[in-house]
C-alpha cells in the first residue's frame, strides 16, 4: 500500500518498478520527457494537471493512483467492503476558471460515483464558456449563496441554498453564481473519474494543489 505521505515521484517510481519499466518505456507510452519523468521521481518537479492525466491515460491507472494513498482509506479483501471518508478541508483541490473543486473520498479507485465539493465562480455564460459535458448523470446540492444552472435544452434554473437537482451530463450544462458570495455545492457523478477530470482539463485552464 502507498505511504499516506507518499508524493507523486514516490509513486511513480513504485508503479514504475513494479512493473519493471525503464524511465525511456514509460516516456513512450505517457508521451512525457525522460528528463521531466526523472525530476518528477526525485521530487524535482511537479506536473500540471494536464500532464497528470497525460500520465495516468499513458500508464493506463486510475488517477487516483497517482493522488496516492491518504490518511482514511480502509482496504478490505474484496470489493464489498470497502470505505474511505475525508476530513474537513482535507481533499484533492483543482482550481479552474470557473469553479474551484475539492475531489473528496479520492483513495478508492473505480468508484460507480465522484463526490466533489465546487465554489462556482462565473457570473454569466460569456465569462463561462462553452458549456461542459460528459458522459453519466450528475446531482448537486447548493450548500451556500444562490445559483442558475443553464443546460441546451432548458431554461435557465435558480436554486438557492438547500436545493438540489439531478440531470443528464451528456447535456451542456453549466453552472453561474448569482448571489452576492460565489455558490458553494456537493456535486455527485456517474462518471468515471479519469475521465471526468480529462474533461475538465480539455475545457478549461486548470491548476493542481496538493
Amino acid at each position: 500500500m502507498t505511504d499516506a505521505k507518499s508524493s507523486l515521484g514516490d509513486i511513480l517510481k513504485e508503479i514504475r518498478n513494479r512493473n519493471r519499466w525503464t524511465l525511456a518505456e514509460v516516456s513512450s507510452m505517457t508521451g512525457l520527457a525522460v528528463s521531466t519523468l526523472s525530476k518528477v521521481e526525485n521530487n524535482q518537479m511537479q506536473l500540471t494537471y494536464d500532464r497528470l492525466i497525460q500520465l495516468a491515460q499513458g500508464l493506463k491507472v486510475d488517477i487516483v493512483e497517482l493522488f496516492g494513498t491518504m490518511a482514511g482509506a480502509e482496504e478490505a479483501p474484496n470489493m464489498l467492503g470497502r470505505r474511505t471518508y475525508t476530513k474537513s478541508g482535507d481533499g484533492r483541490a483543482i482550481i479552474t476558471q470557473n469553479y474551484d473543486y475539492l475531489y473528496v473520498c479520492t483513495e478508492i479507485s473505480k468508484k460507480s460515483m465522484v463526490p466533489i465539493v465546487a465554489v462556482a465562480r462565473a457570473r454569466t455564460l460569456e465569462e463561462f464558456g462553452p458549456l461542459i459535458r460528459h458522459k453519466g448523470e450528475e446531482f448537486f446540492y447548493v450548500l451556500e449563496g444562490e445559483l442558475e444552472l443553464h443546460t441546451e435544452i432548458y431554461a435557465p434554473l435558480r436554486l438557492k441554498k438547500g436545493d438540489s437537482c439531478y440531470f443528464d451530463a451528456i447535456m451542456g450544462h453549466a453552472y453561474l453564481s448569482v448571489s452576492e458570495e460565489p455558490a458553494h455545492i456537493l456535486c455527485v457523478c456517474s462518471t468515471p473519474e479519469t475521465e471526468l477530470v480529462s474533461t475538465l482539463a480539455n475545457a478549461q485552464t486548470v491548476k493542481l494543489k496538493s
